[in-house]
């Protein structure tokens, strides 16, 4: 580990430990070793920390690996499913890091560092586009799904795409404000309904 991702990945760990986000340089310098004047060799200032931690820890928590999810095959009922049930294992996994040997569960790490990603730069549309994202692999499964006659088409695509969002979004909602003990469980419990309500019709 290079001495930047050290100093990233200490001031999250004080950060869990203080369980808020304010973490001063001096602390940092200690948890790391590091002198301050170290730190500021690679950061210019403590928010430029704050920064790359959010963009890493949270940001990045929120996008999708895209190239996996378009590489899920199926019927449409197959391919909405497996869809979403990768979605909710890579959240639920969180992401690595490595000078934290004790397993975490990642929703202390999500509420530590959401009041952060309100002042990250351009955090609304950045989110507004990842979840554009997850709404364009959900048109596309359902166009194809209606083409073939395995989803209804007496409703619109967007409603059909806007439930399964919202689904998608509840799930997780509950999952990290509720503390429920599995995602993907929550999901498989609802899922046969959701499809229910929008599988072809003869």
């Amino acid at each position: 580990m290079n001495t930047k991702e050290l100093i990233l990945e200490k001031t999250l760990e004080l950060m869990i430990e203080k369980q808020n986000s304010l973490v001063s340089i001096r602390e940092i310098s200690d948890a790391t070793g590091i002198a301050t004047g170290g730190i500021y060799h690679y950061f210019s200032n403590k928010k430029q920390i704050y920064d790359e931690i959010t963009e890493r820890y949270l940001i990045n928590y929120l996008k999708f690996d895209m190239d996996k999810l378009r590489q899920i095959k199926g019927n449409a009922k197959e391919k909405i499913h497996d869809v979403m049930a990768e979605i909710f294992k890579q959240k639920q996994a969180g992401i690595k890091i490595e000078t934290i040997e004790d397993e975490i569960d990642y929703r202390i790490i999500l509420m530590i560092l959401t009041p952060n990603g309100f002042s990250y730069e351009n955090s609304v549309e950045l989110c507004q586009g990842i979840l554009k994202e997850l709404e364009d692999i959900f048109t596309e499964i359902v166009e194809e799904g209606q083409k073939n006659s395995e989803i209804r088409q007496d409703l619109s695509t967007e409603d059909i795409v806007e439930s399964l969002t919202l689904m998608y979004i509840g799930i997780q909602y509950i999952w990290e404000i509720y503390w429920i003990d599995d995602m993907i469980q929550a999901f498989e419990e609802n899922f046969d309904l959701q499809w229910e309500k929008i599988k072809f019709r003869e």
